[in-house]
């Protein structure tokens, strides 16, 4: 039995632009209760406000709703994958890896403390990229762990990303991080992959 939300994802298909009143109708349901699973499609960034006209109560105007790309369909991971894999073959492979690390951490500001607070400091600025980041101290030394994949569709056939993220690490800490354990994309999902600095003796 269908869900009213993937009726309305339906409708959306095969009419744009349409108001809650509109997908009522059709659907048999009060606008108020089309918005309401409108508002969590919104959310789960499924669909979005595209335009609105005039026409609506005491004045308001009537909200128009489409579909957003990702039900729409996209070839952007095809494209990335092959880009990944020309840098990945490139004979200049390492200059654009520090590249690319240098605009990722463009706006990242580190400031004075101690190495506590560069790591949480670190671990901020990660969570911001939706890492899901933490740290801990472990008898080996300190340890980043990220249990989200932003890349995650990329990263399982990509490891340049993986390497990606370990300079990211080692421009921030201003010494070489490497990557101990890859998450595990299919028994466990939420693994993470945790990073550390080589063992000093």
């Amino acid at each position: 039995m269908q869900t009213t939300r993937t009726e309305i994802l339906e409708y959306l298909t095969s009419h744009p632009s349409s108001s809650a009143a509109e997908m009522g109708r059709f659907l048999e349901m009060t606008p108020a209760n089309i918005r309401y699973h409108l508002a969590i499609l919104e959310d789960e960034g499924l669909v979005q406000v595209s335009d609105q006209r005039s026409g609506g109560y005491a004045g308001r105007p009537i909200l128009l709703y489409n579909l957003t790309s990702i039900n729409l369909g996209d070839n952007i991971l095809n494209l990335m994958g092959v880009m990944l894999k020309t840098l990945g073959e490139s004979g200049e492979y390492r200059t654009m890896l520090e590249r690319i690390t240098s605009f990722i951490l463009e706006d990242y500001q580190s400031e004075p403390g101690n190495r506590i607070s560069t790591f949480n400091q670190a671990v901020a600025f990660l969570n911001e990229h939706h890492y899901h980041a933490s740290w801990k101290a472990t008898p080996d030394g300190p340890q980043i762990e990220l249990r989200n994949c932003p890349y995650r569709d990329l990263a399982q056939t990509h490891s340049q990303l993986c390497q990606i993220d370990e300079r990211v690490l080692s421009s921030i800490f201003k010494t070489e991080f490497e990557l101990i354990q890859k998450r595990d994309f299919g028994n466990n999902p939420f693994s993470p992959c945790i990073f550390k600095p080589p063992q000093t003796e």
